[in-house]
């Protein structure tokens, strides 16, 4: 009489740490993608995670450190100038991404195309911020222009209620910006946050924020904001562009 064997019996047939290896081949093959991704040619690192090489301090006296592969910044008090830690390099057309956690109330954000101010202003750097928002209306992602003549939201998140909910605080969160011709993009943890068209500032520096803090206050001193992974892809850049599923919206 013949006996078909069942399935555990076939799972015999094959070595026993046949499974295994096959689980291994996968996960080495995952990874290595991952990696390959993380190091893809087209992303360049704008941070080292050791120093401040290629950047430098402009404003007052916000404090800005290296540790862990950081960039850590803290207010100061009495001080009623906002201090800027700035790429000493200037960029046209190219997609930035930086992870960031927040601590607290601490205002801050990341400057795109950033210039020169004039010497009697009482900032350092005009530009495109995309706001980092900690108040109860959640802005974060918007773009502000930062000190700019009009000094207004170019693109909020009023009417953005998943982008709003994007941001955590304490938590570590991922930025995308895409700056590409006239068109601004960004999203907060894979959430699309802002789809601006403006043509005002084409060119100039990156720069992230320290919000001035003008009287001593014990609450806020403490406060910290971290950066880390910050990398860019300024080599056609567009190739790497990211379609996104809410309306642009074009300020003169």
């Amino acid at each position: 009489m013949n006996i078909k064997p069942n399935r555990k019996s076939r799972l015999n047939r094959f070595p026993a740490n046949s499974l295994l290896i096959a689980a291994g081949i996968c996960l080495a093959a995952c990874s290595s993608w991952g990696q390959g991704e993380a190091k893809a040619p087209h992303w360049q690192p704008l941070f080292n995670g050791k120093d401040l090489s290629g950047w430098t301090i402009k404003g007052d006296k916000g404090k800005a450190w290296v540790k862990d592969g950081e960039i850590v910044c803290q207010r100061t008090a009495n001080t009623t100038e906002h201090t800027f830690v700035c790429t000493t390099a200037k960029f046209e057309d190219f997609i930035l991404e930086s992870d960031c956690k927040l601590d607290g109330n601490f205002h801050s954000g990341f400057l795109l195309r950033c210039e020169d101010a004039p010497k009697d202003a009482k900032v350092r750097l005009l530009g495109y911020q995309v706001k980092i928002d900690p108040t109860p209306r959640k802005w974060t992602g918007g773009v502000f222009e930062d000190f700019g003549p009009t000094w207004n939201w170019m693109y909020s998140l009023a009417n953005n209620a998943p982008a709003r909910d994007a941001f955590k605080m304490n938590e570590w969160n991922h930025f995308r910006m895409e700056a590409i011709g006239p068109g601004i993009k960004v999203w907060v943890n894979g959430i699309p946050a802002t789809n601006l068209i403006n043509k005002k500032y084409p060119s100039g520096y990156i720069a992230l924020k320290i919000h001035a803090l003008p009287h001593p206050d014990p609450a806020l001193e403490p406060v910290l904001i971290h950066f880390k992974n910050i990398r860019i892809i300024t080599d056609n850049p567009a190739k790497f562009a990211q379609t996104m599923d809410i309306p642009a919206i074009t300020v003169p």
